[in-house]
């Protein structure tokens, strides 16, 4: 996998719900921020993790927005250990197993 880390691309913008998920893998490996999606009614705060070929996809989802965030270096148990921390609790989280 690569071995670069840190912010991939020139979208710097971050929902809310997306900040702390982006400060705890950046350490780890590459983020790539995506697009953001509004509009959407969602209940509370989630983040589903999908391993797929070279990187992972990590969607962050709040009350009003939803983001999709591409991780690139880190393993689906990485992502896991990583969220695992009490800055989580009040999310949702779905994790590969």
């Amino acid at each position: 996998m690569a071995r670069a880390r840190g912010r991939a691309g020139s979208h710097t913008t971050l929902i809310e719900a997306a900040v702390p998920v982006v400060a705890a893998l950046e350490p780890l490996g590459r983020v790539s921020r995506g697009m953001i999606e509004a509009g959407i009614g969602a209940r509370g705060h989630a983040v589903k993790v999908v391993a797929l070929a070279g990187c992972l996809r990590v969607t962050v989802v709040s009350k009003g927005s939803r983001q999709e965030l591409h991780v690139y270096g880190v393993t689906p148990a990485q992502a896991a250990a990583a969220l695992a921390g009490p800055a989580f609790r009040s999310y949702k989280l779905n994790l590969p197993s």
